[in-house]
């Protein structure tokens, strides 16, 4: 939570406190080894407990219990002891692909923001064909219905059942402003790229030399010294896309 009318140089030092954490968002137990049917009952009471705790940080927003406020703002009790007119709005928050299907109550590997086929994920869409937006107020009103043509109905739009925070309060989600540079740039853009240069050096039978030039990057500030080549590497974390981001160009240019 921020105060909007802050200055940006203020919002991002962290010694000055103007983003305060409401909450944490519960994260269950990753249970593998069970029955596939319990293992389904159990997400989707995950899910549950999961837009209860949203439900009780943003129903606010709603304004459900302020309907006199026709203006949307109303008093608040502020630290310093006096009341002042706010007016909460939505503005971001940041998670990848995963974390935004249980936001939203949707399927895995579909879009949350429009209702694209899962088999044309990726594809070139002319404009003419665009595909439909996800209408947060129909998926509450089929949810509400509770039955089995409405059920049918969110099946097909790859739609969980049941109640979720973000059909309730008054703006398009899909919409909203989402600057997630770690797992959008550092993340998926620069693993799909590294997995590219990958293949590129293999075919032009650069591969021993672009390794080779990995490795012999030296410890620099706080860059740490390469033990591995790039396949040898399982699993990237974040501080090691940060990192290689400021010397993959340098070693694709020697590699060539």
């Amino acid at each position: 939570m921020t105060i909007g009318n802050l200055s940006s140089k203020i919002r991002q030092t962290p010694s000055t406190h103007s983003v305060v954490m409401v909450a944490l968002l519960p994260i269950p137990i990753k249970n593998r080894n069970i029955p596939q049917k319990r293992l389904d009952e159990q997400r989707q009471t995950n899910r549950e407990v999961l837009n209860e705790v949203l439900r009780r940080l943003l129903q606010p927003l709603t304004f459900i219990q302020n309907p006199s406020t026709g203006s949307r703002y109303y008093n608040v009790l502020c630290a310093d002891g006096n009341f002042r007119r706010c007016k909460p709005v939505s503005a971001a928050w940041l998670a990848d692909c995963p974390e935004y299907s249980d936001l939203h109550h949707l399927e895995r590997h579909v879009c949350f923001w429009c209702e694209c086929p899962k088999n044309e994920l990726g594809n070139y869409v002319h404009p003419d064909k665009e595909h439909l937006g996800r209408d947060h107020n129909l998926y509450r009103t089929l949810s509400d219905a509770n039955t089995k043509a409405a059920d049918a109905e969110l099946s097909s739009r790859h739609v969980h059942q049941g109640f979720n925070v973000f059909r309730h309060i008054p703006c398009n989600v899909s919409d909203l402003p989402k600057p997630d540079l770690l797992h959008t740039m550092q993340i998926s853009i620069l693993d799909h790229l590294q997995k590219w240069i990958f293949h590129f050096m293999k075919t032009h039978k650069r591969l021993d030399k672009y390794n080779a030039i990995w490795l012999s990057m030296p410890a620099y500030h706080d860059l740490t010294p390469k033990n591995k080549s790039y396949e040898e590497v399982s699993q990237w974390n974040g501080k090691e896309m940060k990192e290689m981001s400021r010397y993959l160009l340098g070693v694709v240019t020697q590699s060539l």
